[in-house]
């Protein structure tokens, strides 16, 4: 082969290559924990809390501003479809909450956790999925040690 043919190959696989990297390495975090009750939020609720840029939650003033808003017991990285919604939003943290009192989970954790689950089946793991389940159930019980489930 012809030296110039081979520095264009060369050349559109570090073009690649580098539209792979970026992808892959926007190192987004999910974290995961009960909502802190205070007063604007009354009511006790799982906390999802998205980063929309890479690295702020691990700065130390933005750390205090994720400490004000849920008491975090899990944390993981965003898979690459996750991340791309990223860019869309013109905010730092996007958060997601799942109310005990909701109509359908009525004050159920463990229905409360088959949501948070089943929202997250696209794109995590079961074994992922079971251990945020175990280590959010695991913090409500810390906290709330005669609870029991409602029954239907």
């Amino acid at each position: 082969m012809s030296s110039i043919l081979i520095d264009q190959l060369k050349m559109l696989e570090l073009k690649h290559e580098t539209e792979r990297r970026s992808v892959a390495t926007s190192r987004l975090k999910v974290y995961y924990g009960w909502a802190r009750r205070g007063k604007v939020r009354k009511k006790e609720s799982i906390s999802v809390i998205f980063e929309n840029e890479a690295g702020v939650g691990s700065h130390h003033r933005m750390g205090k501003t994720l400490t004000k808003l849920q008491e975090t017991v899990f944390e993981r990285f965003q898979t690459v479809d996750e991340a791309k919604d990223a860019g869309e939003h013109n905010r730092v943290f996007t958060e997601y909450s799942i109310m005990l009192d909701d109509p359908k989970i009525n004050g159920s954790l463990e229905r409360a956790l088959h949501f948070n689950s089943m929202s997250n089946k696209n794109h995590v793991s079961q074994k992922v999925r079971s251990e945020i389940a175990a280590k959010l159930r695991a913090a409500y019980y810390g906290k709330h040690p005669g609870y029991k489930e409602p029954t239907r």
